[in-house]
């Protein structure tokens, strides 16, 4: 009952707004000088339950109705009954669209239209289903253009990161070891929206035997930004184009010199409808999310974003793992909980290949044990054999 007041009472405002417009001082001229059919349409547009805009004269003044509010967030108020090219200016193709109806007089139809929009406090990759439709004068010219719009941006989404979690899925049976595991990840990683770029630490936790020094070091064995070079043909090199904008992102990190306090800067990103709490930092928290045992958002040099993941398996009972994968966020998307559900979605495929790696590894190791064993034993028996026969003689 409550939902139902609060829509009608926002209707309601659109309406008086719309009425105590002086349409008069518009090229419009003032209400009763419209044709019947166009008040019909108008009349329409602010009862539909559907998002509906309407374009109207020269300028395309722009008026929609209360199921359009949720698509407009920030943009509302302000964009009702204002000039098109004020609001959408970030979308030229939109006047393009509306121009061509005027001048076809057809209507256009599209689905997942793309569109960058700064509706939410930052500039947003959105995705719509439209028609736009000629509104006709009594004499046949186009008066204005009616769209019904609904956002398919989430399906999109929805769409492109299952595909992108198929593609890690199928590659788990390649993974040979932990490193071509990581390397294969990194692989299946590459050219994604969601992802922009990836690296995978592996933490190496080694126990001197001799003085019992404990040492903790982070190794960064794969990125999306790895190239293999071909030198003169003889062997394959390494090579990694690391941005500049990132902290900095050292080969190996020794975990146990590094301090906490290094890592005291945080910088609050807000948007229309929310704020996120990013860490400024000069490199990767590595060690802070291995302590926490929580992802780590991170504000970077330019101001884009990136989150760290920690990685804690355990094999056979006997072996642990520890890694931290570190994403890149879309430029165009927040952390929202359905982007967060994704890269909780990655982390489980991610395990499943390093899992896969890591027993392929230990299947490895026990076959050379026992490969040394029977080779200990041939030479053991063969050795016997060659004195039991030297005593023979």
């Amino acid at each position: 009952m409550t939902n139902n007041n609060v829509n009608d009472n926002e209707n309601s405002n659109l309406l008086e707004r719309f009425y105590n417009h002086d349409w008069s001082l518009t090229s419009l001229g003032s209400i009763n000088s419209w044709e019947p059919q166009i008040k019909s349409i108008l009349d329409l547009c602010f009862k539909s339950g559907f998002p509906t805009y309407m374009f109207m004269g020269q300028n395309w003044i722009t008026i929609y109705n209360e199921a359009s509010i949720p698509v407009m967030k920030s943009l509302h108020p302000h964009a009702f009954i204002k000039p098109a090219i004020e609001t959408w200016h970030e979308m030229p193709e939109l006047i393009t669209k509306l121009e061509r109806v005027r001048e076809s007089g057809k209507g256009i139809y599209e689905q997942n239209f793309y569109m960058e929009l700064s509706r939410d406090g930052y500039k947003e990759e959105i995705y719509m289903d439209y028609s736009h439709n000629p509104i006709y004068k009594f004499d046949g010219t186009v008066w204005g253009v009616i769209s019904i719009m609904t956002e398919s941006t989430q399906k999109v989404l929805n769409e492109r990161r299952l595909e992108a979690l198929n593609k890690l899925s199928c590659q788990t049976i390649d993974a040979e070891s932990l490193e071509s595991a990581c390397q294969i990840i990194m692989k299946a990683l590459q050219n994604n929206q969601d992802i922009p770029y990836a690296l995978i630490y592996l933490i190496d936790n080694n126990t001197n035997p001799i003085t019992g020094f404990n040492s903790l070091v982070a190794r960064l064995v794969a990125t999306t930004f790895d190239e293999v070079c071909k030198e003169e043909l003889v062997h394959e090199k390494l090579k990694r184009n690391i941005p500049d904008y990132f902290p900095e992102t050292h080969e190996m990190i020794d975990l146990t010199k590094i301090s906490d306090q290094d890592y005291v800067t945080y910088m609050e990103v807000k948007y229309a409808t929310s704020t996120y709490s990013f860490l400024r930092c000069e490199c990767w928290p590595i060690n802070l999310v291995m302590k926490e045992e929580k992802p780590i958002k991170v504000l970077l040099k330019d101001n884009s974003q990136a989150i760290l993941l920690p990685i804690k398996l355990t094999f056979c009972n006997e072996r642990n793992l520890s890694a931290v994968l570190i994403c890149g966020i879309n430029l165009f998307r927040k952390l929202d909980d359905k982007y967060m559900e994704f890269y909780k979605s990655v982390l489980n495929y991610v395990n499943r290949i390093l899992i896969r790696g890591m027993s392929i590894e230990e299947e490895k190791r026990r076959a050379k044990i026992l490969s040394d064993l029977n080779h200990q034993n041939d030479m053991f028996f063969q050795s016997i054999s060659h004195e039991l026969k030297s005593n023979e003689y």
